[in-house]
């Protein structure tokens, strides 16, 4: 039920400046050690180091904390032409080993984020002071997954005396581009935080407006005419360490959008409106079409219907353009030409969603761009904001028209419905989406009618894994039988991915991992993969297992356990839970064994069937003998792909049946 690697088939359009400095390169830092170099001593440390240094004692609630940031202090200067200069500073304290992750300082720069100063300083646990040089810090590139070249870069430092008692400080300044208008206050961490202040000083007449998510709004100080200063103190950390079911850190955190301007700023909806239509703007002139889109366009669509044209410039999409991205400056943000897409056959994640929109355009069908975020939850509806990860294609069906395998639309607030179709992920048929994409939250960018939209929750039945068997036992509880495994829908993506990429050796891996579950040992045998590519069909696995030993004997009885493989059960603490449980999507999934018992033996026990019915998921399995056969058979179906913290004792009580249902024994005695 879990995503493997195999279905990162998508990538992120650029993030915001202030989102970036969040990113810890854990990679280069673990590569940098220590800097030996720095000169130790007691150079002048900042007044606000050593002012923050000196904090009065933490709060007791936080004792378990790994660090704590003492001060951060963000101070963003507007000028009258527009342009954004921010200087940044962090104090952290480090309190256990663990905590050195959170003071290894970095910033991220480009062409178009000028980085006009770094400085890092640090306070040894036995109070020696430190000042690093410019020479001891390391640069290194961006290493996202399917980027070809990024323009992006980071300083990263590792400063001495980064350990449990000492103090790490920091400080850069650097331009914002001038394509933005909004900043971010990520004032929430993994770790604690004493005090955080947020200012930005804007030119006289200009004009701010701050949005909040995950957090009540807090009003700003006005310390000098238009230079506002929020400020915040003892803002617990989200630690998600070993939290089952955890949503993604980011949809948890509180944090602000700033948006600025010369001119008034609208707010709510039509913010969003505004959001969507600058992109379009930004991204409109990039589809306009030649001849050899138009002509390959036509070529591949042919003189279907509606969806029979989107089927095939789909099929182009997903298997003849490769992930592979360029992104320079604005490029980050902008896509390329659609021409130079088709004619590379190569782009990242809003370059292909360009090139559908292209494509489809010259074959009569409207087409428009879908800016989200793939972490669910991330992209809060009452805080309008470029921030993002991911684009995608919204395809306007026509009125009237109706089709079964249309299950990924969505209604505008003008009526118009949209098809939504992610061309990056080359394993989800169009007419569904990928399920870490359900649910949330996006910008629809397509002109006069851009606004926020929620992408759509696709029905339990559109999600189905089926597997059927049937096992011989022998009387020494040696169990051999044939599998079939059926997958259908979204969920498909992550096999199908894994077997059109692996080797053979790869793929047998795979299934070997997955029985390890349900098998103490075995023999796995003949295996094949059907349909691999083909997004219209049934993702289709059989293949054949011995397991020696899998009845266990008791004197004259053999113990059984009738659901022979495949766990849906989720692994819970006793924890209070005070987050909300989140799903990887929903579905349904049904098993179907039959068992052969060994000559001479006969059904003693059989377990008691279970029906469990939470409103947000159902459980059904039974157990029957029929001649000489054991049946099992079961359903489970998942119809949330959220709930709230008070819904945990509900999960409990499902996941304690599904548990004991998974285990429980059939009992063969022998005549």
């Amino acid at each position: 039920m879990k995503r493997t690697a195999a279905s990162e088939q998508r990538s992120a359009i650029r993030m915001p400046g202030a989102v970036r400095r969040m990113r810890w390169w854990a990679g280069a830092l673990l590569a940098l050690g220590c800097a030996g170099a720095a000169h130790a001593g007691t150079p002048e440390l900042p007044d606000w180091v050593t002012q923050a240094a000196a904090s009065a004692p933490l709060p007791a609630a936080w004792r378990d904390a790994k660090a704590v940031y003492l001060l951060e202090d963000t101070l963003l200067t507007v000028q009258p032409d527009g342009k954004a200069v921010e200087r940044y500073r962090a104090v952290v304290k480090i309190l256990r080993p663990q905590g050195r992750d959170a003071a290894r300082p970095m910033v991220w720069f480009s062409k178009d984020e000028k980085l006009n100063s770094f400085h890092v300083w640090s306070i040894g646990p036995d109070g020696h002071h430190y000042t690093m040089k410019d020479s001891e810090y390391v640069e290194v590139g961006d290493e996202s997954w399917g980027m070809l070249y990024v323009d992006y870069r980071a300083k990263v430092a590792a400063p001495p005396g980064a350990d449990p008692g000492g103090v790490v400080a920091w400080e850069y300044e650097q331009d914002l581009p001038s394509y933005f208008s909004e900043d971010r206050w990520d004032f929430q961490h993994r770790e604690p935080a004493l005090h955080s202040v947020y200012e930005i000083d804007l030119p006289p007449g200009w004009h701010q407006y701050a949005v909040w998510a995950r957090h009540a709004s807090v009003q700003p100080t006005e310390v000098t005419p238009n230079h506002f200063r929020w400020e915040m103190s003892n803002i617990d950390g989200i630690d998600l360490t070993d939290v089952p079911l955890a949503p993604a850190w980011a949809a948890l955190a509180g944090r602000m959008t700033v948006h600025f301007a010369a001119d008034p700023l609208p707010e709510g909806d039509a913010l969003w409106a505004k959001i969507g239509d600058w992109y379009y703007g930004l991204a409109a002139p990039r589809s306009e079409s030649g001849t050899d889109i138009v002509s390959e366009a036509r070529s591949i669509a042919g003189d279907g219907d509606f969806m029979a044209k989107l089927e095939k410039v789909a099929d182009f999409m997903q298997q003849q353009i490769r992930y592979v991205g360029i992104e320079v400056g604005i490029g980050g943000w902008q896509p390329h030409p659609a021409e130079d897409v088709f004619r590379s056959r190569y782009g990242d994640c809003k370059d292909k969603a360009t090139l559908t929109v292209a494509m489809l355009d010259a074959v009569g069908i409207r087409a428009a761009w879908v800016s989200l975020d793939d972490r669910r939850g991330v992209i809060d509806p009452s805080m309008p904001t470029l921030f993002g990860n991911h684009m995608i294609a919204a395809i306007e069906i026509p009125k009237g028209y109706e089709d079964p395998r249309l299950q990924a639309v969505v209604t505008t607030k003008s009526g118009t419905r949209y098809l939504i179709f992610d061309p990056t992920n080359p394993y989800v048929a169009i007419g569904q989406i990928p399920e870490y994409e359900q649910g949330s939250y996006a910008v629809l960018a397509a002109g006069a009618d851009s606004q926020l939209i929620q992408l759509p929750i696709l029905s339990p039945k559109a999600d189905i894994t089926e597997r059927t068997a049937k096992f011989e036992l022998t009387p020494d509880g040696t169990l051999k039988g044939d599998v079939a495994v059926i997958r259908n829908g979204a969920r498909s993506d992550d096999w199908r991915g894994t077997l059109a990429m692996d080797s053979d050796k790869e793929q047998r891996q795979l299934i070997e991992k997955s029985l390890q579950q349900d098998f103490s040992s075995f023999t796995l045998g003949t295996e094949k993969a059907e349909n691999i590519r083909d997004l219209y069909k049934p993702l289709e696995l059989d293949y054949s297992v011995t397991a020696p030993v899998y009845a266990k004997s008791a004197g004259a009885l053999l113990l059984v356990r009738p659901r022979v493989l495949g766990s849906v059960a989720e692994a819970l603490d006793d924890k209070p839970r005070k987050y909300p449980i989140s799903f990887d999507g929903v579905g349904t999934w049904t098993d179907d064994f039959d068992v052969k018992i060994p000559p001479g033996y006969t059904v003693d026990d059989l377990p008691d069937p279970v029906n469990v019915d939470v409103g947000f998921a159902t459980y059904h399995s039974q157990v029957k003998a029929q001649g000489d056969t054991l049946h099992y058979q079961r359903e489970y179906v998942l119809k949330k792909l959220t709930l709230a913290p008070g819904d945990y004792p509900t999960l409990h009580k499902l996941e304690s049946a599904i548990t004991t249902d998974e285990n429980s024994d059939a009992v063969l005695k022998k005549q």
